[in-house]
C-alpha cells in the first residue's frame, strides 16, 4: 500500500484508462466525442470570418453591394446556424451521456466497498481515501464527469488554436509569440496553484469529514431527545463552527496562493495587449484593407479567449485527473481477502479456534493471545462475562469480520481463510445488537434478497417471533413499507419490534449456524421470556451462539462459557457452573437478587 501511494500520478494514463473505459462501454459516446469535437473546432472560425466577408463585400461592391452581402449573409448564417446547432446539440447529449458513465463508476465503487474486508469498516484512514475518491464522482462539475466533458474540448480547442496560430503568423511572429506567453503563464499559474491545492488534500479530507459528522447531526432526528434533554445544542454549534472555521481557513490558504500568483496573468495580459494592438495601429496605417484589420482582431481576440480555454481545459483534466487517480487507485486496491473454496454445509457447524491471537489493527493491545477453543456441532453455547472480555469480538472472528493476527480458525476443518466470502457469511443467521431496518417492504427486510419470497416461511418467522399480531394490523401486510424515507406511508417499528424483527430474519435464513449477540436487549420481560422459551425450536438442529449480560438466558443453552480478560475462565453447564460456586455462581446470584428486589419494589 505504502508503493502505491507514493506512485507518481500521470494525466495520461488517467485520460488512457477513461478513453479505453468509454470505448468499451459506450462506442456511441466514444465517436460522439470525435464528432463534437470537429463541431466544436470549426464553430470559432464563423465568428471570425463574418467581419471579412460583410467588409470585403461592401469594399469590392460598394453600392452595389446590397444583393452579393444578402446572399453572402445567406450562406454564411445557413453554415453557421448548422455548425451551432450540431455542436449544442452533441454536447448536451455527450455530457449527459457522461453523466450515466459517471454514476457507472460509483456503482462499481459502491459494490466494492460492500464486498470489501470488514475491517476496512472501522479503519479511519480507509475511510481518508474513501471520501478522496468520492470527490471524483460526487458531482458533474469536478472529477470523473470533468474529464470525460474536457477530454473533447481539449482536441478541439487545440485544433481551432494551430489554424488560428497559422493565421495569426502571417501578421506578426511577435503577436504569436505574445499570445503564447500569456497563455502558458496562466497555465503554470492554475498547475502551481492547484499543486498547492492537492498538497493539503488530508487538511480538506478530515476539516471536510469532520464538519458533515456536525452537519449530520444537527439534521439526524435521532439525535433529538439527546440534544434536547442534555443541552447538546451549544456544544454541538460551538464545535461544528470550529470545523468550519477550519475548513475555511484551508480555503483561505489556498486563495491566497491563488491570488499571488495572478499577478503574473496580469503582467503578461499587458504585454500582449501592446504587442498586439501596436502592431494592427502599424498595419492600418500602412494600408491594410479594413476586412482584414477587423479579421486579425476577430481572430487574436478568438485566439486570446480560445488559448485561455484551451489552457484551462488541460489544467482541468490534470487537475481534476488527480482525483480520479484517487479514485482508480481506490479501485485497483485489494480490499477484499478470501479464499476460492465453495464448501457446501447443509448440516450443523463446528467452530475451532487453535492458538489464536488477534489485536485490531492500528492498535498493539491483544484481545486474544494464543487462545484455542471449540465449539461442537449442534451445541448451544452461551457466551457470557464482563464488558471488554472480547464476546462480541469474539463473533467477528468467526464470521470472518476480522482475521486472527496469528493462528487458525477452523469451520467443519477448512481454514476460514480458505472459503470464499459469500460462501462463509452463508453459514450464519446473525442477530445483532445494532440492527438495521431500511427502507425496503417487510417482506424485504425479512427475506434481505431480491429473489422470489416464500410468503408462508416470511409469516411464519414473524409469528415465531410474536410479531404475528403486528403483521394483522398492518393494512398492506407483507407489502408495507418501513421507515418515511422512501414512501412517507412508511411505518416504523418500537425497539423491541425492531429486535423481534431482526430475529425474524435470521429464522427466514435457515442457516446451519445461528449467533445472537444480545438477542433481547430492547425487548420488556415478557417478550424476552416468549423468545427464551421459543428458543429451543428457534435454533434446533443447528450449531447456536447465544451472547447475554442476562444470565437468566444461559440456562437454555447446553453449555455456558464465561469470558474475562484472559480468556475462556469458566467453561460447563448451567448446573455445573452453579455447583462451582465461582464467578458464574456470583453473577448469577446476584443478578437474580436484583430481579427479585426489583420484581418485590
Amino acid at each position: 500500500m505504502g508503493n502505491m501511494e507514493k506512485t507518481k500520478y500521470k494525466p495520461s494514463y488517467v485520460v488512457g484508462r477513461l478513453v479505453k473505459f468509454v470505448h468499451k462501454n459506450s462506442k456511441a459516446q466514444f465517436y460522439r466525442m470525435i464528432f463534437t469535437a470537429l463541431f466544436m473546432a470549426v464553430q470559432p472560425f464563423i465568428d471570425v470570418i463574418l467581419p471579412k466577408l460583410a467588409i470585403g463585400t461592401l469594399e469590392r461592391h460598394g453600392a452595389n453591394a446590397t444583393l452579393p452581402l444578402v446572399k453572402v449573409m445567406a450562406i454564411y448564417f445557413v453554415c453557421a446556424g448548422f455548425v451551432a446547432f450540431m455542436t449544442v446539440y452533441l454536447t448536451q447529449v455527450t455530457d449527459a451521456e457522461n453523466m450515466r458513465l459517471r454514476m457507472n463508476f460509483l456503482a462499481d465503487l459502491s459494490r466494492k466497498i460492500q464486498r470489501m474486508d470488514y475491517k476496512n469498516i472501522e479503519d479511519a484512514s480507509f475511510w481518508q481515501k474513501n471520501q478522496r475518491a468520492m470527490e471524483a464522482g460526487s458531482s458533474n462539475n469536478n472529477g470523473i464527469e470533468s474529464v470525460l466533458s474536457n477530454m473533447y474540448k481539449v482536441p478541439a480547442y487545440l485544433i481551432t488554436l494551430i489554424a488560428m496560430a497559422v493565421v495569426a503568423f502571417t501578421l506578426s511572429p511577435v503577436v504569436l509569440i505574445a499570445i503564447i506567453l500569456h497563455c502558458v503563464t496562466l497555465m503554470w499559474v492554475s498547475g502551481m496553484t492547484h499543486k498547492y491545492e492537492y498538497s493539503l488534500k488530508e487538511e480538506r479530507s478530515k476539516a471536510s469529514r469532520r464538519m458533515s459528522y456536525f452537519n449530520k447531526t444537527t439534521h439526524d432526528f435521532s439525535f433529538g431527545k439527546d440534544i434536547r434533554i442534555f443541552n447538546f445544542r451549544e456544544r454541538i454549534i460551538a464545535n461544528y463552527k470550529k470545523e468550519i472555521d477550519a475548513f475555511t481557513g484551508v480555503l483561505k490558504m489556498i486563495e491566497n496562493r491563488r491570488f499571488a500568483l495572478g499577478l503574473l496573468g496580469i503582467a503578461t495580459l499587458i504585454i500582449t495587449n501592446v504587442a498586439m494592438y501596436g502592431t494592427l495601429i502599424y498595419k492600418a496605417f500602412n494600408g491594410m484593407p479594413v476586412s482584414d484589420y477587423t479579421m486579425y482582431v476577430a481572430l487574436i481576440m478568438g485566439m486570446i479567449q480560445y488559448m485561455l480555454m484551451f489552457g484551462n481545459t488541460v489544467m482541468s483534466v490534470r487537475n481534476e485527473g488527480e482525483y480520479v487517480n484517487d479514485f482508480f487507485k481506490l479501485m485497483d486496491e485489494n480490499l477484499l481477502t478470501e479464499g476460492d473454496k465453495e464448501p457446501v454445509i447443509n448440516d450443523s457447524v463446528e467452530i475451532v479456534l487453535d492458538h489464536v491471537t488477534f489485536r485490531y489493527p492500528g492498535t498493539d493491545v491483544d484481545i486474544y493471545k494464543d487462545f484455542s477453543f471449540t465449539i461442537h456441532k449442534g451445541e448451544r453455547l452461551a457466551i457470557v462475562g464482563v464488558n471488554g472480555a472480547g464476546k462480541s469480538t469474539l463473533v467477528k472472528l468467526i464470521c470472518g469480520l476480522y482475521e486472527p493476527n496469528e493462528g487458525h480458525i477452523y469451520i467443519n476443518g477448512i481454514d476460514i481463510r480458505e472459503w470464499k466470502k459469500k460462501d462463509l457469511y452463508a453459514l450464519y443467521s446473525t442477530v445483532f445488537q445494532d440492527f438495521n431496518i431500511l427502507a425496503f417492504t417487510l417482506r424485504e427486510n425479512v427475506t434481505c434478497s431480491r429473489g422470489e419470497a416464500d410468503d408462508a416461511r416470511v409469516t411464519e418467522a414473524l409469528e415465531r417471533v410474536g410479531l404475528g399480531k403486528k403483521l394483522e394490523s398492518l393494512e398492506r401486510g407483507l407489502d408495507q413499507m418501513m421507515l418515511k424515507v422512501v414512501d412517507e406511508t412508511g411505518t416504523d417499528f418500537s425497539g423491541g419490534e425492531r429486535q423481534k424483527l431482526a430475529i425474524a430474519r435470521a429464522l427466514y435464513k435457515n442457516a446451519p449456524m445461528v449467533i445472537m449477540d444480545e438477542p433481547t436487549a430492547a425487548l420488556d420481560a415478557l417478550a424476552e421470556a416468549e423468545i427464551y422459551e421459543n428458543f429451543s425450536t428457534l435454533v434446533q438442529g443447528k450449531t447456536a451462539i447465544y451472547i447475554s449480560h442476562r444470565l437468566a438466558s444461559t440456562i437454555f443453552c447446553d453449555k455456558i462459557a464465561l469470558f474475562d480478560k484472559d480468556g475462556v475462565k469458566e467453561y460447563g453447564t448451567h448446573e455445573e457452573l452453579m455447583a462451582k460456586k465461582s464467578l458464574y455462581y456470583d453473577m448469577f446470584v446476584i443478578q437474580g437478587k436484583y430481579y427479585q428486589e426489583g420484581a418485590q419494589a
